[in-house]
């Protein structure tokens, strides 16, 4: 995803006619695209469609994450049910995710026609 940076021009006072209907209009303005990097904390870049990129990159934060919590949660431990249900979601929306991929790539392979 590209940044626009919007830029007033300033001509005159600020104030230009507009020839057809006769009125004031505001300062003319300049549009171009912001080439700078997005401000993504972990990684200098700009958006150029890369998802898939930015899924990968997502997707090993989220292994990290959970090597983490397999090591903070015992198999006795009383989660409080908002903590337990976070996990039940995030592992349906990964689940969902991989069985899109799967049957899309099945489907590429001609073994779903």
């Amino acid at each position: 995803m590209k940044k626009i940076k919007v830029k007033i021009l300033k001509e005159g006072h600020g104030q230009m006619m507009d020839p057809m209907m006769g009125q004031m209009m505001g300062p003319p303005i300049a549009i171009e695209m912001d080439e700078m990097p997005c401000g993504c904390p972990d990684m200098e870049h700009n958006h150029h469609n890369n998802e898939g990129s930015m899924s990968r990159s997502q997707l090993m934060h989220m292994r990290n994450y959970a090597d983490e919590l397999m090591h903070m949660i015992s198999d006795h431990d009383d989660l409080p049910e908002w903590v337990e249900l976070k996990i039940t979601l995030a592992n349906d929306y990964i689940a969902k995710v991989k069985h899109y991929l799967e049957s899309e790539l099945a489907r590429k392979q001609g073994m779903l026609e």
